[in-house]
């Protein structure tokens, strides 16, 4: 027959005055040993389990025979705590020799086996509940770090507090986020993270501790992050200080979550609010959009202006998302930085800001964000008194980033107050009454598709024969003579610098009203957004506007290329 009853620790049945038990040979470390169980047995005592206490049921054995029995123990696996009755004349000497390594503990001879199986069982329930108090009181002192106006430093310094030891919490990169002390990350960040467990212990140059894995992004699964406790004593951690761990690192990525999550919201409202004041068309006087603004920090007192930043060059529609994605969030931790209030936006071909600050202040910051300067151009419009001018101020920073891809001079950055007479004055009369008069000048092309694709390309390459021919994929003679007939069509000279700059004004003209036209998509940062934009002529997720010769042919049904 066997009976069971889970543990406490040797000390405390040695303390109880009923159960008479007394220790027979002297072991210094045996009083903190857990007793995780009783088992009866009788001669068999060879069936016992790792983690038992044997007690022999046979009190009428001698001396001699007892310690015969003990010397038959020494064979057991493991290191046991072994009950015997004692003889009516006290433990036999030899004890010390047939010891070995288990725990010889005596009952006198008239106990009652059952005595000792029940102060067991009375003492696991009390041990239980006390662990399952505490544990409970710890988590919620944790957890009441997350209501903390820096929740992630609060609890690093309760779990420090906790642990008695050196606690930091390591984001991507290996670079510390929180920290309550130095730590040598150098040499503790390689001996983790050769393995890829969740969580495991080191001792690394005196250092002695734990690193449970945190996911510090969006995704659940990416954990890439970690909780990090340390101390100089070599017992460290104890069992107490892993669960203090382990709560602290669910906290932690919560934290982190609650952040994004918070992150998120906040960057679609402020886009929703930037894409309706850019709506804005007719009616330019709109107070309850105009207090949305103004909530989110927006008061159009100091300078507020619109920017427009572009890739320079096409790339893969994967390879501009990603680029646009970059330059959008490493914009955004710019202006919070530099405490710059905005609202931003990501386009399927841009990134659009509003920003409440010059026009030097708005060049700066942009800068600061370049991964290399040959990568994007950045429009920036005029001053917006009101809300109601955002849209006036949107316009020119489009017309900037148009100029500076016709710019022949390496410029990346243009604002409306580098604009000369004549683009001034387009930004000044208006988008709506340019594109009247520019269809009015172009009216003569309207049926001759490809003469106005050519005469954009052309300007495109600065009025480069030979490149825009071979954008045309033409031969030069054939160009000049499309050039010539649209000469004769318009009733101009294209040697003229009035007519040049009036062409060019009016396809500008055209080509932002094609692009208002195309529904814009707005992105959100950090989704996985469907990939679109194999058809030419509209836009494609993260790539550079369309070309305006792209938008005119997509207008007019022409083709580019050779005339047949």
């Amino acid at each position: 027959m066997t009976d069971m009853a889970m543990g406490c620790s040797l000390g405390d049945l040695l303390r109880s005055d009923r159960l008479g038990l007394t220790l027979l040979v002297e072991n210094p470390g045996a009083l903190s040993r857990p007793v995780r169980g009783a088992q009866l047995l009788g001669r068999n005592a060879g069936s016992a389990r790792d983690d038992v206490m044997l007690v022999s049921v046979d009190p009428a054995e001698d001396g001699p025979a007892l310690l015969a029995r003990l010397s038959g123990l020494q064979g057991l696996p493991g290191s046991h705590m072994i009950v015997v009755w004692l003889p009516s004349g006290g433990p036999p000497e030899g004890l010390e020799q047939v010891a070995g390594r288990h725990v010889l503990l005596g009952l006198p001879a008239d106990a009652d086996p059952a005595e000792l199986i029940g102060e067991i069982a009375q003492a696991a329930t009390l041990m239980e509940s006390k662990l399952t108090r505490r544990l409970t009181a710890l988590q919620r002192s944790l957890t009441q770090a997350l209501a903390e106006p820096n929740p992630l430093k609060a609890l690093t310094s309760r779990v420090a507090k906790v642990c008695n030891a050196v606690v930091t919490i390591v984001g991507t990169g290996g670079r510390a986020e929180y920290a309550t002390g130095p730590l040598p990350l150098a040499m503790l960040i390689p001996q983790i993270s050769r393995t890829q467990s969740d969580s495991q212990t080191f001792a690394v140059g005196g250092w002695y501790g734990m690193a449970v894995r945190v996911a510090t992004s969006a995704s659940e699964s990416d954990k890439t992050g970690w909780l990090l406790a340390a101390s100089r004593r070599d017992h460290f951690p104890d069992r107490y200080s892993e669960a203090a761990l382990y709560i602290a690192a669910s906290l932690a990525e919560t934290s982190f979550q609650i952040n994004l999550a918070a992150q998120r919201q906040e960057r679609a409202v402020r886009s929703a609010v930037l894409e309706e004041a850019l709506a804005m068309r007719l009616e330019r006087q709109d107070a309850e959009l105009a207090g949305r603004v103004a909530s989110l920090g927006i008061s159009f007192e100091p300078e507020t202006r619109m920017m427009v930043a572009e890739l320079d060059r096409a790339l893969s529609p994967a390879r501009a998302a990603a680029a646009l994605e970059a330059i959008y969030f490493r914009l955004q931790r710019q202006l919070d930085t530099d405490g710059i209030p905005h609202l931003l936006v990501l386009r399927e071909s841009a990134v659009v800001g509003l920003l409440q600050a010059s026009t030097a202040t708005v060049r700066r910051t942009f800068v600061k964000t370049w991964a290399s300067p040959e990568d994007f151009l950045l429009g920036v419009g005029r001053n917006a008194v009101d809300v109601g001018h955002v849209v006036d101020s949107f316009h020119d920073a489009q017309l900037a980033v148009r100029f500076l891809r016709r710019d022949g001079t390496g410029k990346r950055v243009m604002s409306y107050e580098d604009f000369d007479f004549a683009t001034r004055l387009f930004s000044d009369v208006g988008l709506d009454k340019m594109s009247e008069w520019a269809n009015e000048l172009l009216q003569p092309l309207e049926d001759k598709q490809t003469m106005l694709v050519t005469l954009s390309t052309f300007f495109e390459h600065r009025q480069n024969i030979m490149e825009a021919a071979e954008a045309l994929a033409v031969h030069h003679n054939s160009l000049r003579y499309r050039l010539s007939k649209i000469e004769s069509a318009l009733d101009l000279n294209l040697r003229d610098p009035s007519a040049v700059s009036s062409l060019f004004l009016a396809l500008t003209a055209l080509s932002i009203v094609e692009a208002q036209s195309q529904p814009q998509r707005r992105i959100t940062p950090g989704a996985r957004n469907p990939q679109v934009g194999e058809t030419r002529g509209s836009e494609a997720a993260g790539a550079v506007l369309s070309t305006d010769s792209e938008r005119l042919s997509a207008r007019f049904g022409a083709a580019v290329g050779p005339e047949r």
